[in-house]
């Protein structure tokens, strides 16, 4: 009998394992594939992100500090630089697999085996696989928004909020990446419905990748090549596809012995897609409520637990969202056309501002900003 057991060694999951194992708690991670394991993503880690681990990363993992974004819209090009540190970038199977190997070290243990369904009883949770089951007092669900574990306590998954994304890597030289990006995000919106396409620059090779809403962006690889080819890159790329749940921060993400977290909860910002912080946060927050609350009081601890956290923060992301894509020849000219506005949403990404802080610092401009960029 184990006091949880973890589906899913992502951030997640092994935040959640090392939270517990630190915390005295008998810690199982059940994980479908060996790691290291490939995982398509822009790999941008916030500095936010970096705060909630309680250990230094290496070096040699962090393969970029990005201070600035280059943003596109149809025609115009606007490039803002802080003087600070926006974003670090990670090769997400590195960076997974160091999140994994600092859970066992705190003494979690991890079982190559796929989670196949669960059964709830009073006192514990029967996790199945197909091996065989586990016991434990509570499971804890950071498998993905793909995996069917999460549909007993989220229901049936929605396109309206399912977000998909091509992404693929581009071998290049760092000193034609250096030349060509510097220490920049490029950005260019207009590319997918409710999304944008980015090119990111890591050590050695380009990530580059498009996103959109699920129910919008119809042919996701013909929309990724066009972009790739308008980009000036003309080979033939490996292109991995996955899905993005769009959350508002306010679904019930728990249920008796069953806790969900990061992409498996939705915790994802609607606008940006980026989802490592609210995954690991969500993980920590999941083990130490387990830790630390009575047995029938930790679903509900839980849900109360992440909407203080950052529940509202993902509420004004869901809003910028809708609202940016509602009137997007607007509101992306606003965006590339004046310097003061990108200067203030890219700061978000250093949590040096908040959506809920910018939207009401842009409400009382909106009508004069409307003007100049019509």
């Amino acid at each position: 009998m184990h006091d949880l057991i973890i589906a899913g060694a992502g951030p997640a999951g092994s935040a959640a394992a090392r939270e517990a194992a630190l915390a005295g708690l008998d810690a199982l991670i059940l994980e479908k594939d060996s790691f290291p394991r490939y995982k398509p993503c822009g790999g941008a880690l916030s500095d936010r992100a970096i705060s909630l681990l309680d250990f230094r990363l290496p070096d040699g993992l962090c393969e970029r500090t990005i201070t600035g974004a280059r943003v596109h819209f149809r025609d115009r090009v606007i490039e803002r630089r802080k003087g600070y540190r926006l974003t670090t970038l990670v090769t997400r199977s590195r960076f997974d697999q160091l999140l994994l190997q600092k859970a066992e070290e705190a003494g979690a243990r991890v079982i190559t085996q796929k989670v196949i369904g669960y059964q709830e009883a009073d006192d514990r949770v029967e996790v199945l696989t197909k091996e065989g089951s586990h016991q434990a007092r509570f499971l804890v669900v950071s498998s993905g928004c793909q995996d069917g574990l999460r549909d007993k306590i989220l229901g049936p998954k929605s396109r309206a909020r399912l977000g998909v994304c091509m992404v693929t890597e581009i071998e290049e030289d760092d000193q034609k990446i250096q030349e060509r990006l510097q220490s920049c995000l490029d950005i260019h919106f207009g590319v997918a419905d409710m999304g944008y396409g980015w090119i990111f620059p890591h050590r050695g090779y380009y990530s580059v990748g498009i996103g959109g809403l699920a129910s919008r962006l119809k042919s996701p690889r013909r929309t990724m090549q066009e972009f790739l080819k308008r980009s000036g890159f003309s080979g033939r790329y490996r292109l991995h596809g996955h899905t993005i749940p769009f959350g508002d921060g306010m679904r019930n993400v728990s249920g008796g012995r069953v806790l969900l977290t990061g992409d498996s909860a939705g915790f994802v910002d609607a606008f940006t897609g980026e989802g490592i912080y609210y995954a690991l946060r969500s993980g920590q927050l999941a083990a130490r409520t387990i830790a630390d609350e009575p047995a029938k009081e930790v679903a509900k601890a839980y849900q109360h637990s992440c909407r203080n956290d950052f529940g509202e923060e993902l509420r004004y992301a869901w809003m910028f969202s809708r609202l940016m894509h509602s009137r997007p020849e607007i509101f992306m000219r606003i965006l590339t056309c004046q310097n003061e506005v990108l200067d203030r949403y890219i700061e978000i990404a250093a949590a040096k501002n908040s959506y809920k802080d910018f939207l009401r610092w842009l409400a009382p401009r909106l009508p004069w900003s409307i003007l100049r960029a019509i």
